[in-house]
């Protein structure tokens, strides 16, 4: 078979590159005709491989990336190929190994809306958009359960395209024979003495992986532990801003940086703990490498591979949202902890599985079964593409409940109970083949609204995808809300998008209000009733913390926005019987960090709402303290401002509720006061 294979730049120390050359050799290995397509080459190349050099005379790397591609598109054109496979996201790849992030995932919650404006940002998009699109047919080689749950949050990528590749460890770099000489040999190489705890941090692209937080941590250790602790900072990046936070923290004496090395699995063995607290990161090969030598990891679960470490039992694997003092307590856990033995042994024999290092015969497996697939069916089919300008998303259980046309204008017309019936938006209830669900429905919501968020400084909600968003949002926190059963959108004008979303009805549940109307009357007394309600205010307050530490805010934080799921007797409930699940997420915000004033909104809401509960101060305290994860009289002594506005803020709506109920009063005697109805 004749495959091209493109790649932007090539270096040796870096994992994608790794994983480049040796799907490239096993295919060599069989047979194959190869051409490679690069901008760069660093180091030697492998024998027998024609690589074809593509210079990219430019200063930013998006335009460097597009350079690169049109150069490319001109010498593919110029042959007939079996298969063009891309290690990078771009536009006419017929197979993509899917080795990065989802950008627009990353880049939607990090940066304001002015960013998607820049020419990178509409590079990255596109490119992207052409690997990811529902309109494309790129089968693409995912290395990462989690990330392929990203971009189908928001591409719609049908689950057909994706093929999950097993791990991508090298047999190469297990670890050397007689491992306790090597270990020796690297420690007097490294300078560091027996009686000194070597932290390793590895991986090209500091920001990223995180090096910042591991500084933090290692300053964060008691005086005498830390001064016996030494950190070393192997990969390909530019070291200058944090030797400066180094020595700004007072550990730059215990910091060194080494460069890009090839000799990994021997400074593995040489080290004590390996750290990677990333920001994000697809895979982290570095993480199954350390486990195969024997060394502890520390690590964050935005890694793809974090579960094989709690599988192995070989360390500790940091939950979503990310707290730094959440890492500094595991770390000095587990420079003391006397598991570091059993973790090692774990690691060594889970590294033992063969399963974990056929990653290119796998690639490489796929890529024939596509080649072949495609002959098969010459001249090649065209592809169905969905309507222009529409996503849709149908889970396989809905469409067969609904045994007629699912397409979106038969979506957006289901009738079914009216729960809610506002203009622009409506919701009903349906029930299909003994199940039931919830079905929100966005015609529009015209310019005026969306001039008023404007004038504002408010991003209007134009439909159901900040809910979509939201959901998965709230999933990978691990926090219990919404399952997704139908999602669908235009795009086009604004002011008259039309979108639905389906969701699961949450059975056997109540609203919250609902539950806590009675404490208005009759305020827990028994020892079962206390705890059951010291149980939802620790469950409030760390469902609040996760998601505004995430960088979320929900913006409709009452009590009536969330269901409370309850099994066995309702009137002996516990705990261990109970889920508390957050619902009404169209107006959900998720950005980078959750600035003070949404917090502030998210909390007196809550707050709110809770007035006539007959809480006691002891209550409030035991909130504050669980949603800050400090202790009360810290909280008390730096957040008095905080926790005043959110008091203020919370009084200024109760007494507004209180005038306007007045007010009804006066002019519909006999009226009702009104409550919002929860929608799941």
């Amino acid at each position: 078979m004749k495959l091209a294979f493109c790649l932007f730049k090539y270096f040796p120390y870096s994992g994608l590159s790794r994983d480049f050359l040796r799907i490239l050799i096993e295919a060599q290995q069989r047979g194959h005709d190869i051409q490679v397509f690069v901008s760069q080459w660093q180091g030697p190349r492998p024998e027998g491989i024609p690589i074809t050099v593509l210079p990219t005379y430019r200063w930013m790397n998006h335009a460097q990336n597009a350079t690169f591609h049109r150069q490319v598109r001109k010498h593919l054109r110029e042959q007939e190929w079996d298969a063009v496979i891309g290690f990078n996201k771009m536009p006419d790849m017929d197979i993509y190994y899917g080795a990065d992030f989802c950008y627009i995932g990353r880049a939607v919650p990090r940066y304001s809306p002015l960013y998607r404006l820049t020419p990178r940002f509409h590079h990255f998009f596109t490119f992207e958009r052409a690997v990811f699109s529902t309109q494309k047919s790129t089968m693409i080689l995912s290395l990462s359960e989690r990330e392929k749950g990203v971009y189908q949050q928001f591409y719609g990528t049908p689950e057909n395209r994706f093929h999950i590749l097993p791990p991508t460890l090298d047999e190469k770099r297990r670890v050397p024979p007689d491992p306790e000489r090597v270990r020796a040999e690297m420690r007097e190489l490294f300078g560091v003495s027996d009686d000194q705890f070597l932290l390793l941090f590895v991986g090209s692209g500091f920001k990223t992986k995180g090096l910042d937080r591991a500084l933090q941590a290692l300053s964060a250790l008691p005086d005498e532990l830390r001064e016996r602790c030494q950190l070393i900072v192997v990969g390909q990046d530019n070291p200058a801003c944090y030797q400066r936070l180094a020595r700004k923290l007072k550990i730059g004496h215990q910091i060194r940086f080494l460069g890009g090395r090839s000799d990994i699995p021997e400074s593995l063995t040489a080290g004590d703990l390996l750290l990677h607290p990333a920001y994000s990161e697809n895979t982290g090969t570095i993480l199954l490498e350390a486990l195969t030598a024997g060394l502890p990891v520390l690590t964050t679960d935005v890694c793809g591979y974090a579960p094989h470490i709690d599988h192995a039992n070989a360390g500790t694997v940091l939950r979503s949202p990310f707290v730094q003092a959440a890492l500094d307590e595991q770390l000095h856990h587990m420079i003391t902890s006397p598991e570091r033995e059993t973790w090692s042994v774990n690691g060594r024999e889970y590294g033992d599985d063969p399963e974990l290092y056929r990653m290119p015969q796998t690639a490489v497996d796929l890529i024939e079964d596509w080649c072949l697939k495609q002959r098969s069916q010459f001249p090649q089919q065209q592809v169905v593409e969905n309507e222009e300008g529409v996503s849709l998303y149908i889970r396989e259980d809905l469409k067969a409940a609904l045994r007629t046309r699912h397409d979106f204008d038969d979506m957006m017309q289901i009738d079914g109970e009216v729960f809610r019936d506002a203009p622009g938006r409506r919701t009903v209830r349906l029930t299909r083949d003994g199940k039931s669900y919830f079905l929100k429905t966005h015609t529009g919501v015209g310019w005026q609204e969306i001039m008023k968020n404007l004038l504002y400084f408010r991003l209007p909600v134009l439909g159901a995808m900040n809910e979509w968003h939201g959901v998965h949002h709230l999933h990978r926190l691990g926090i219990d809300t919404l399952n997704i059963a139908g999602y669908g959108t235009t795009s086009g004008n604004p002011a008259r998008r039309r979108s639905f979303i389906v969701t699961d009805e949450i059975a056997a549940s109540i609203s919250l209000e609902d539950f806590c109307e009675r404490w208005k009357r009759s305020p827990p007394k028994t020892a079962r009733e206390i705890r059951f309600k010291r149980w939802l205010i620790h469950r409030l307050a760390q469902i609040s913390r996760d998601m505004h530490n995430s960088g979320a805010n929900h913006r409709d934080y009452y009590l009536c926005h969330f269901l409370l799921q309850r099994h066995g007797d309702p009137e002996n409930l516990s705990p261990e019987n109970s889920r508390l699940f957050v619902i009404d997420l169209h107006r959900m915000q998720i950005r980078r960090r959750t600035p003070t004033r949404w917090a502030v909104k998210d909390i007196s809401g809550l707050r709110y709402s809770s007035m006539d509960l007959g809480l006691t101060r002891r209550d409030i305290y035991r909130f504050m303290r669980i949603y800050r994860s400090m202790p009360l009289r810290q909280i008390l002594a730096k957040e008095k401002f905080f926790w005043r506005r959110v008091e203020s803020r919370a009084r200024n709506l109760y007494e507004a509720e209180k005038r306007r109920a007045e007010l009804r009063q006066l002019t519909e005697p006999g009226a009702q006061p009104v409550r919002v109805r929860p929608v799941q």
